[in-house]
Formats: C-alpha cells, structure tokens, sequence
C-alpha cells in the first residue's frame, strides 16, 4: 500500500468534510441563532444529514449528529413546513411577523457571508498562487488548427504578440478572464454559431474582430461543449530550469536561470511556440537570444532529433482492441478493450503469436496480417506467470512507426506569483462570477447549460483535488462557493430562504396571511422540481467524473509510448 498516498487523501478527506459540511452548517446556524433570538421554535438542529448517530436535548431543541457530515440543518416549523418533506403540517402555530420571517430567512446567507470574509481575510494575507503568465492578456500560442478545422483565431487573424484588451466590450486583465469570457459569452453571428468580439492592441494601434467559435466537445460522456477560440496560451517568460544529459543546450554554454527570448532573431512568446518552430523547420542550429542578470547576447545551439513516441499497433476497431508496444526489445500490451479480450492483462509481455516466437513490433504486424483463420493464439509473460489467450477476432490493424523530434535539450521551468486581493475584489469577482453563470443558464444564446452546473460530487472532487495541490486555491474556492451560496439561496424560488422572504413580503403587501394549503402546494411543487434538478446535476456530476477517468486512462496509455527523457 502507498502509505503516503493514503495519507494525503485522509487529509483531503478531512477539509472536504470541514469546509464543504462547515459552509453549509455555517449557513443553518445563521437560522438557528436568529430563530433563537426572535423567540422562534426550533425542536431540531442537526450537525450533518441522515440517520441519528447520537444526540441531546436542552430545552426545547434537540440537538442532533447525523452520520453524514456533510452541512446541517435546522427545523423551524413556525416558518412554513413542508409536508412532503417532513410530513405534518404548520396549522396551529403562531403567525410570524414580517421582521421575524425576514431576519430568519435572510442570515443563513449572512452568515456564509461572514464565513467567506474571514477565508478572504486570510488568502488576502497569504496571497493567492498563480502561475506568472496568467497576469497577462498577450497571445502566446494559437492552435492552427483542430480535428481538420481552422482554429477561429487563425481564421480572424488574429497573432501571436496581439494584446487582447476586452472580449465581448468587456475589459480583461488576465488570460483566465479571457478564457472565461469566451466560454460565458453569449454573441452569436447571423447563422447562429456562437461568436465573440475580440478587442486587441496590434503595433500601437487598437483593432476589433469577430471570431466564429467552434464548439470543443470536453467530456466523452456527457458530451460536455465549451467555446473555444484556438487561443491555447499566453505570453511566456522561458526560463531555463535544467537540461537534459549531454544534450546540444548544455553544451552550448546557457546556464540555468537564463531567459530565452528570441529564436534566430524572431521574438518567442510561449514554449509551444518554440517547440512548433523545431518541429517545423528540422535546423541543425539555431541562433538564441538570452537574457541574463540585464545583459542581452547570442547563444548558437545544434539541435538533436530523439525518439519521443514510441512505435504502436491497434488491433480491431474503436470499442474492440487490443494496443501493442514496442518497449526497448520487448513487445507489450498496451490497452485492451472489448469484453472479447478481457482474459489478456495490460502490461503482458507478447512472446509468441500463432506458435511462432516474436521478434518486434513489426514482426507482430506481419504475423497479423498473415493470419488467415478467425483465432488469434497469443503467448503471454505476465507477472512470470505465462499465459496463452484466444482471441477469437480478425480485426482490422493499424501500425504507427516511432515518432521522432528535433529538441535543444532544454527543460523549462513556470514561475509563480502571489495575488493578494484584499476581500472586496475577492468578493466582487465571486459575485461576478455567479451572476454570470445564472444570466448563461436564462439566456437562450449561451452554451451553458444546466448539465454544467456543478453538484455535491463535482464539488467535493474539486474540493479533494484543491486540498492535496494547493490549500491556498482550496480557500479561493470556499470563499466562492459560500458567496455561491449566499446568492442561491436568496433567490425569490419557494423552498429556498428568499422563497421564505417573498412569501412574507407578499403577506405584508397584502396584509394578511397567505393560506397553509395554497403555500404548501406550491412549496411541495418546487420542492420536486429542486430535487430534480439535484439529481439531473448529480447525473452529469457522475458522468463527468467516469468520463475525466476514461480521459486521464487515455492520457496514460500516452504516457507510456512517451519515450522518458532521462532514457535519451
């Protein structure tokens, strides 16, 4: 067992639970305290949701640990039941007043308020870790093309070095801004295809385009689409980190802490963009530009072409194949899939196919295509146990040769800086945020839609992911979240704490109470309508974790056929 890893999820476990279960509990004790204080009955609060672990009582409230630790929540018949959640009904207590309902209803999101202040006071002292590159809003890199399609970017001409200064007339003063910009917009052109305006600084000279989005599929599940403009990074200081051994760039006299900025004459403005110019043009030399400790001068450096991809074969069709690999001598199995091939383990060394001892990759192939009956006899080393499988499948076969790369040999290093915003813009870009999104989910142009809202399980994964990378993101979020919540709760919607404010407010206007049954109806309608649209969020939550699993499962299969630098 990875002892460590164990541990460092019991801790990301434990803030899960302290920050996810304390906003929430934060938010039912601002009820609780307020109740207590207007003279309000209040016969439970609970510290987490579901079965009773244990509890006590003191006066006339019991209190409650519930084995789910994940909020709380706080009985207060006097403010409206609901029957199809509680099972009884509100006739016979007394009537609150206006002030009562609203001062009750209004300080769970107070608190959260409150709450979010104190985390913001904190990361405002602490500062918040973000990487250099993101302080700017200079084109660093843009995509030429995807799936065969022209980026929107290229498309517009838009360039490398262009400062983009508002999208949509919206100004923006970093890259993660302008992402979200593109993603939130809500422009569309005259055929409907979604569109943004794109303000940029070009030679002293401010300039506008319109750039037809594509729409870039996220997930392969849940068929998540963002808008996506081709505009892949920033502007990037390369800072030599280290080199790799022996390479043409240690030779060449750079020392590590140099800045590189410019390539045989031309500006570099992101590492993609280095590595695209070596890929493109094959030198045997290139002339660097380095800056170090304030002087500027030339560095000549050759160039080396290393293996970077291994070679591959895929064996059958896209939900039924076996992947091989060619690793050093030996001959391995990559991936497998298809419940035909579930008896054949990943990682098996190939030794023989069809009774004839392997050579290669290539002999692999040849053997193969050979192969006139429909059985395929694979010897197998696995574990030093030998296995002889059956497939009983001639599929098609696909044979991808080693991939090979020009390099410098050089490692390049990210630089952070931390962000102290002091809680007012911490709060003012949590607010913006939320108000944006819920204007995408109403506004019929947008490509947001409520399959990308974020439930319990995407939150907690966020949160468990935050907890082990970074606590100081972890603190950004909370505070964003609890803001989140503040806003959603006071929403004018039955159920919800401004459903309460609203039902008061038109009891006041009308200056006599609304009836027990007419408000109970209506609750219990939006009480299913909630919680079907929990579940529906839950769903894609679900989803979208099983599909970033079958997207990061593909991100290690290619990470094996990456050829390790240290083996260069």
């Amino acid at each position: 067992m990875d002892w460590a890893a164990f541990f460092l999820n019991i801790w990301a476990i434990f803030w899960m639970i302290v920050f996810f279960g304390g906003s929430i509990f934060i938010h039912e004790l601002g009820h609780f305290l307020m109740a207590k204080k207007r003279g309000l009955k209040v016969p439970k609060f609970s510290i987490g949701f579901g079965p009773k672990l244990f509890s006590w009582k003191r006066g006339e409230t019991e209190y409650c640990i519930s084995l789910l630790p994940l909020g709380g929540y706080v009985a207060l018949p006097e403010m409206g039941e609901i029957p199809i959640l509680e099972g009884k009904s509100s006739n016979g207590l007394k009537r609150l007043s206006f002030a009562d309902k609203f001062l009750v209803a209004v300080m769970g999101a107070v608190f959260n308020v409150l709450f979010a202040f104190v985390l913001a006071c904190i990361l405002w002292i602490c500062g918040l870790r973000v990487p250099e590159e993101d302080c700017e809003t200079t084109i660093g890199y843009i995509l030429q093309a995807h799936e065969g399609q022209i980026t929107p970017a290229i498309q517009a001409g838009l360039r490398k070095g262009d400062k983009i200064l508002a999208i949509d007339d919206v100004p923006v003063k970093t890259f993660s801004e302008i992402e979200k910009a593109i993603i939130l917009g809500k422009g569309r052109n005259e055929t409907n295809q979604p569109q943004a305006k794109i303000t940029f600084l070009r030679d002293q000279s401010i300039q506008t385009v319109y750039l037809n989005l594509m729409l870039l599929k996220t997930n392969p599940l849940t068929g998540d689409e963002i808008r996506f403009s081709g505009i892949l990074a920033p502007k990037q200081k390369l800072y030599v980190e280290s080199f790799e051994h022996n390479s043409p760039a240690e030779k060449s006299g750079l020392e590590i802490g140099d800045q590189i900025v410019k390539l045989n004459d031309q500006e570099l403005f992101s590492f993609m963009d280095l590595r695209e110019f070596l890929q493109k043009n094959d030198p045997e030399q290139v002339t660097l530009t380095v800056l170090r400790k304030d002087k500027t001068f030339d560095i000549i450096c050759e160039t080396q072409k290393i293996p970077n991809y291994r070679s591959w074969l895929h064996y059958g069709t896209n939900e039924l194949f076996i992947d091989f690999y060619q690793q050093q001598t030996d001959v391995k199995i990559l991936e497998v899939q298809g419940q035909h091939f579930n008896a054949i383990p990943e990682d098996g060394k190939i030794l023989s196919c069809n009774g004839v001892t392997l050579l290669n990759l290539e002999h692999l192939q040849q053997l193969l295509n050979q192969c006139k009956e429909r059985t395929l006899m694979l010897e197998i080393e696995h574990k030093n146990k030998q296995l002889i499988v059956v497939p009983n499948k001639n599929l098609p076969i696909e044979y991808h040769p080693e991939e090979q790369a020009t390099r410098l040999g050089i490692l390049f290093g990210q630089r952070y800086v931390l962000k102290h915003d002091n809680p007012f813009v911490q709060f003012k870009q949590s607010i913006h945020s939320t108000l944006e999104t819920l204007s995408c989910l109403v506004n019929k142009n947008s490509d947001i839609k409520m399959q990308h809202l974020m439930g319990a399980p995407g939150i907690m994964r966020l949160l468990h992911r935050f907890s082990i990378d970074d606590f100081r993101r972890l603190l950004w979020f909370i505070v964003l979240l609890n803001i989140n919540l503040a806003i959603l709760n006071l929403l004018p919607i039955p159920v919800l704490d401004g459903g309460h404010i609203l039902f008061a407010l038109i009891e006041k206007v009308l200056r006599r109470p609304l009836p027990f049954t007419w408000v109970n109806a209506i609750q219990n309608v939006f009480v299913i309508l909630f919680l079907g649209l929990m579940f529906y969020v839950m769903f894609f939550d679900i989803r979208r974790w099983q599909g970033d699993i079958k997207s990061d499962n593909a991100q290690q299969r290619m990470q094996k056929l990456l050829i390790p630098i240290k083996n260069q």
